[in-house]
């Protein structure tokens, strides 16, 4: 089986900041944003009629030093599930999770929440995320599917 690599490109806005007094109305607005518009992170990684997996969020534990990653997935399938992480690679650190519990996805299920966390100060930002990921069958253990997610935050200075 051929490890699936994805290529993921996470834009993320800018503003200068130091120019405020000479934002128009319309850039004020969009900096400030609609009460209801803050989405936070979500980086969409596959959907396809086998399995949909999304981050929807990233975010640092300042007590416990951990960056925690929520995702979203489904199983598509007419089998039952588990995903199971293995190295995840962010900038130059790399974290091994294979030894963790798989996540369990029953068949043709709903979208169902979880997270999974590294060790990891809210200090240090990221540039770029690689996140093994493995489909196995519930039953059987088999590997159904592999993925490599390679998520690269570009920034993008809007004004």
């Amino acid at each position: 089986m051929t490890k699936e690599i994805v290529a993921v490109e996470f834009i993320m806005k800018t503003y200068d900041t130091s120019k405020m007094d000479m934002w128009s109305k319309e850039q004020w607005n969009e900096w400030v944003g609609e009460p209801d518009g803050n989405t936070g992170i979500q980086i969409p990684l596959i959907n396809d009629n086998e399995f949909y997996l999304k981050v929807m969020g990233i975010y640092y534990n300042e007590e416990t030093k951990e960056m925690f990653f929520g995702f979203d997935a489904q199983n598509k399938l007419d089998r039952n599930i588990n995903i199971h992480y293995g190295d995840w690679k962010i900038d130059e650190s790399t974290f091994n999770l294979s030894c963790e519990k798989p996540y369990h996805l029953k068949k043709c299920s709903e979208v169902r929440g979880y997270q999974k966390s590294v060790e990891r100060t809210h200090l240090e930002s990221w540039d770029s995320i690689i996140i093994e990921v493995n489909l196995l069958d519930a039953e059987t253990n088999l590997l159904i599917r592999e993925f490599e997610f390679q998520i690269e935050k570009r920034l993008v200075q809007v004004f």
